[in-house]
């Protein structure tokens, strides 16, 4: 086995350390028709509710992940996001323990386009400047599953949040799987540790950049890194930091220096990254 198979090896067994059980599942299945029962008793004019993120792509991240649901609400929409949340009712809270095998239960607000012509499957989200845009909430999960034959993306996508999870909770989630999306489009995967290093390097390079979605409507809308300047501004420096550690590992790997390989990744990852 070669330098290259034994690090390829040994990311496999962290993702698979990563990946929900079927017990996780269960409980989030469990979950989420908790809150639709608590939303159904809250008074919200709601028409349906929507699984997406993590979860729903299959690249949760075992006891860290939310549950992302879109919530599509009846009515005029209010201008505030704030306020549309308001209309989720307080009672969802009660449903989100910290033993469901989840990060806990993240709603967003959404309104069907109004008109005459609109597309059934198209809705307005505040975006995470409260700004509302046009979303199609399934959009994302078909992209993943047609470019993603392998696996080798969505296990891109859970080692980019598992570090996220560690390093900066501050950078986006969706901005996280946007990038290995972009990445993934622009060259296919070879290696784990290359297109992890290429991703933090670039990011380090650019300053956390706003990226094109391309899975939003017309395939332009832009996915902002972080809630607030302050938010991105504070995840650079474990980002630059990633990019170090990540182009380390790499010299080390093309010096057949396993150890050295090792000390970078748990680094990055923590002790729980399988020694090599």
């Amino acid at each position: 086995m070669t330098v290259a198979d034994e690090i390829a090896e040994v990311f496999r067994a962290f993702d698979a350390q990563l990946r929900p059980t079927a017990g996780d599942r269960e409980r989030v299945a469990a979950e989420k028709a908790a809150v639709v029962r608590a939303l159904a008793g809250s008074g919200a004019p709601v028409l349906r509710v929507i699984e997406t993120g993590a979860w729903a792509h299959d690249t949760a991240v075992r006891g860290l992940s939310a549950l992302d649901l879109v919530v599509v609400l009846d009515g005029a929409r209010p201008r505030s996001a704030a306020r549309a949340r308001d209309l989720l009712g307080a009672s969802v809270t009660a449903s989100q323990r910290d033993d469901t095998g989840t990060g806990g239960v993240r709603l967003t607000p959404a309104f069907e386009v109004p008109g005459p012509s609109a597309e059934s499957d198209l809705v307005v989200i505040p975006d995470s400047a409260g700004r509302w845009v046009r979303h199609r909430p399934g959009a994302r999960g078909v992209l993943l599953s047609r470019i993603d034959d392998d696996g080798a993306l969505r296990m891109l996508v859970r080692l980019l949040l598992a570090w996220k999870y560690r390093s900066a909770p501050g950078i986006s989630s969706y901005y996280l799987e946007t990038v290995a999306i972009r990445q993934t489009l622009q060259q296919r995967s070879f290696s784990p540790l290359w297109d992890l290093c290429w991703i933090w390097e670039s990011l380090a390079a650019d300053g956390l950049v706003p990226v094109a979605d391309p899975s939003s409507p017309g395939g332009s809308r832009s996915i902002r890194p972080a809630a607030s300047i302050a938010r991105a501004i504070e995840a650079q420096f474990a980002l630059e930091r990633a990019a170090s550690s990540a182009r380390g590992a790499v010299n080390a790997s093309l010096d057949d220096d396993l150890d050295r390989v090792g000390s970078y990744l748990q680094a990055l990852f923590g002790e729980q990254f399988p020694p090599l």
